[in-house]
């Protein structure tokens, strides 16, 4: 038998668990409906970076956040503009462990919650900057050509460079390898501008230099006939006239009689030039060696005929 004071508490139990659904209705309704969640990405940008440092490895264009709030707040909020400034005064030789945080207003840190930041940190391996001056390996690049066009006198001004960056990458580097190409040209004197090829995070002071050598070699003229070769899946299925082109190539005279070279002179028909049916007009491409130049072909234009089924 249920005591006489405070009846409606002890014994309308029914009226108890109806009030905890209505007060738990009314706590979701504010804070639960009316709060959204949403996934951003942030940019980082970095400032403050030591003049005698570099970061090796660790630095991130972006990272991920989060976020609930109150649904007015979300939606207004432009989540493809957020940026976060990353500051790397304090950053020292070795592994520096930086702490990632969200770059909204204090007003708006109140009215949201930050979920997850993916990742949450930075890791970035720093290293001491060093600068060396180290000299240039010039070298043509194709070794055979340059003594078939008795290319010589090659040297490269200046012959030396400074190269700046990681100290454990610079020390590795007692040299720097400049290839130079060779042009198919005639005897004479020649000069390029060339850059100064470095690896990653290695800079060179100046960055490109002048190379200058000479081609004492002679250059001779030949008349060549050549196949014209189909660049097709079924070039069986076309007829060409003529079947042979005439070719004038010059190219250097310690060459003339090297067989290899010989034949990587083509002459070469393009499939997408190819009639789809019938028969038509096409011009076809000579395909040369480094060092060779082609001075004349005959016929320009080859007649490609589709045969029939």
């Amino acid at each position: 038998m249920c005591a006489m004071t405070f009846p409606d508490i002890k014994c309308n139990w029914q009226m108890l668990l109806l009030s905890f659904v209505l007060a738990s209705g009314l706590w979701y309704a504010v804070t639960v409906r009316d709060r959204l969640g949403v996934q951003a990405e942030v940019n980082l940008t970095y400032r403050g970076m030591p003049e005698n440092l570099m970061v090796r490895e660790g630095m991130l264009k972006n990272f991920t956040v989060q976020l609930r709030g109150p649904r007015e707040l979300i939606k207004n909020l432009d989540t493809k503009m957020l940026t976060y400034s990353v500051d790397l005064s304090r950053l020292r030789p070795g592994t520096n462990v930086i702490a990632l945080s969200t770059p909204f207003t204090k007003a708006e840190s109140r009215a949201l919650d930050v979920v997850e930041l993916v990742p949450n940190q930075l890791v970035l391996e720093a290293e001491d900057v060093v600068e060396y001056l180290v000299p240039l390996e010039v070298r043509f690049n194709t070794p055979a050509l340059a003594q078939a066009l008795k290319a010589e006198n090659l040297h490269a001004s200046p012959d030396s460079v400074s190269i700046r960056g990681p100290e454990s990458v610079i020390r590795k580097i007692q040299s720097l390898k400049l290839d130079v190409p060779l042009e198919p040209a005639a005897m004479g004197e020649y000069q390029l501008l060339l850059p100064v090829s470095t690896p990653a995070q290695v800079t060179a002071t100046p960055g490109a230099v002048l190379v200058r050598y000479s081609i004492a070699g002679a250059r001779v003229s030949l008349a060549l006939e050549r196949t014209p070769f189909l660049d097709a899946k079924n070039p069986q299925q076309y007829r060409i006239t003529p079947p042979k082109t005439a070719l004038t190539v010059e190219l250097p005279t310690g060459l003339k009689d090297n067989k290899s070279y010989l034949e990587k002179i083509r002459v070469v028909i393009s499939a997408k030039d190819l009639p789809l049916s019938g028969s038509g007009e096409v011009r076809p491409f000579v395909e040369l060696p480094e060092g060779a130049r082609l001075m004349g072909i005959s016929p320009a234009k080859l007649s490609v005929t589709k045969n029939g089924k």
